[in-house]
């Protein structure tokens, strides 16, 4: 806990000396209000906004998809339950604690199963996002360590998918556990062992398109914010926040903080480099906040009106 407080304090402090200690905080106000009174940008804004249901419905049959094992739920009804869990998510490290606004969404499946089952397809969402930040690491990278990154990514980006197309060695972890309990474990363990291949590559084929849709957004922001990068120049440095984002540990109610210090620190380094005036930075932290709103905050209060609807006590026993 003393060091997520401590990145949670470095990050504030980052955003103290970039935004307010360091640069003209009237000035970029009246570039943020020049955005909004823009046609133009704020159509990007709306069409980011309308991909959120886009991107939640991703999230959505990627989740169906990894608990079918345990139980078929509607999309309706596991739609719904994306939201209670990003609501449920909000208080614990890394959003980790999602899987406990939607396993009460169930009627009949086991729950602790399916929260098993749930860490599936975070995996493969985080597969896809340690790949595709180790190739963003490729493009930053200073020209005499170029072949070492390469090389180190590329081990990690086999490895990882190595590991995720034989998750049925997950079940193997039980030999850890002391042997009197062994017997009540192994049915649970066992699950891991519900996918095929074809099962595993469609999940990680969601979890791409989950990727690529908030991305999207994430671009469409920073175009709405006038700053001047083409697709391919604002995703390289997207790809590799993702990925920082995904290796520091933070609590989802501070992730403004620590996203924004983080999106400046990338950006700053990669507009430097593309010898752009690195003064955007602090519209790209606008365009991260607008993304947070849209994507997190907005989706939790949503979340509480559906949180009723749980069922947190079942009248039948779970095998």
């Amino acid at each position: 806990m003393a060091i997520k407080i401590i990145i949670v304090l470095a990050g504030c402090w980052v955003l103290y000396v970039k935004i307010i200690k360091n640069q003209d905080v009237t000035e970029m106000w009246n570039s943020v209000k020049t955005s909004f009174s823009s046609t133009e940008n704020v159509l990007l804004m709306v069409l980011a906004f309308i991909l959120m249901p886009v991107n939640m419905a991703f999230e959505t049959r990627k989740w169906q998809k990894s608990i079918l094992p345990v139980e078929k739920v509607p999309f309706k009804k596991a739609y719904t339950a994306i939201f209670t869990g990003i609501t449920a998510g909000m208080m614990f490290p890394n959003r980790t604690g999602d899987f406990l606004g939607r396993i009460f969404i169930l009627e009949k499946g086991n729950r602790l199963k399916a929260a098993m089952l749930t860490f599936v397809g975070n995996i493969a969402q985080m597969l896809v996002t340690v790949s595709l930040g180790c190739i963003a690491w490729i493009f930053f990278g200073q020209e005499k360590h170029y072949w070492y990154i390469l090389i180190v990514s590329l081990i990690i980006i086999v490895l990882g998918y190595l590991i995720y197309f034989n998750i049925h060695i997950l079940r193997h972890i039980q030999r850890l556990i002391p042997k009197k309990w062994r017997p009540r474990t192994e049915k649970y363990m066992e699950i891991f062992s519900s996918y095929s291949k074809k099962d595993l590559a469609v999940i990680l084929l969601l979890a791409i398109a989950k990727y690529a849709v908030y991305s999207f957004q994430f671009v469409l922001l920073i175009w709405a914010f006038d700053v001047p990068l083409n697709y391919f120049e604002a995703m390289i440095p997207i790809m590799l926040t993702y990925l920082l984002m995904t290796v520091i540990p933070f609590i989802t109610i501070t992730e403004i903080a620590v996203r924004g210090a983080v999106c400046i620190g990338v950006f700053e380094i990669w507009l430097a480099k593309l010898g752009i005036n690195t003064s955007f930075t602090m519209m790209v932290f606008s365009a991260s906040t607008m993304l947070w709103l849209y994507n997190l905050a907005i989706p939790a209060i949503l979340g509480l009106f559906f949180i009723r609807k749980l069922k947190f006590i079942r009248s039948s026993y779970e095998s």
